[in-house]
């Protein structure tokens, strides 16, 4: 049997229209005091921001080589490569945050522009491509022999891979994204 997949719109509409909503509950909302909406607010930020490879990249300068998540950046690039590119995003982010707040201002889109060629031109002479793919979050194509997630290592389950149909080969969805 064939998986077949469902798209539904529901969920996207739905919140657009409580988005919508908000405008005519704006009395309701005023009761609501400020300290619980930063609360909130503050919240989903901290929670957002797990997972994201370049703050995990900023903490792996403060913790021993050793204790490094097992992640694939961290196996496929040399720590000092790793803190290199960690402190060129920094830099960069720098000098875009002065140029923003200075009267070049109008140079913004400019100064990003000028991004491009120190990413594929500069980039490769220090870091290979194996590398910078790991750097850049490019995730390898999943194998057959992947990794349990942590829940199924918890109660030592396996479950079948995702790309796979019920006769064993691999979905042919996949398959088409593969062949681009």
């Amino acid at each position: 049997m064939k998986k077949v997949t469902v798209e539904q719109r529901v969920s996207g509409v739905l919140v657009a229209v409580l988005v919508g909503l908000s405008i005519f509950l704006s009395p309701l909302l005023n009761l609501i005091p400020n300290s619980v909406l930063f609360g909130v607010f503050l919240y989903m930020g901290a929670v957002g921001a797990v997972g994201i490879q370049f703050l995990e990249r900023v903490i792996h300068f403060f913790i021993p080589v050793k204790h490094h998540y097992n992640v694939p950046y961290v196996k496929e690039v040399p720590t000092w490569k790793m803190h290199l590119y960690t402190l060129v995003q920094i830099a960069v982010m720098v000098v875009l945050w002065v140029v923003k707040g200075s009267k070049v201002s109008i140079c913004f889109p400019f100064i990003l522009l000028c991004l491009i060629p120190i990413r594929f031109f500069v980039f490769p002479r220090i870091f290979s491509s194996k590398e910078l793919q790991a750097l850049d979050g490019v995730a390898p194509p999943p194998s057959d022999g992947d990794e349990p997630d942590f829940y199924e290592e918890a109660h030592n389950i396996r479950s079948p891979s995702v790309y796979e149909d019920d006769e064993g080969g691999k979905d042919l969805l996949y398959k088409e994204s593969c062949r681009l």
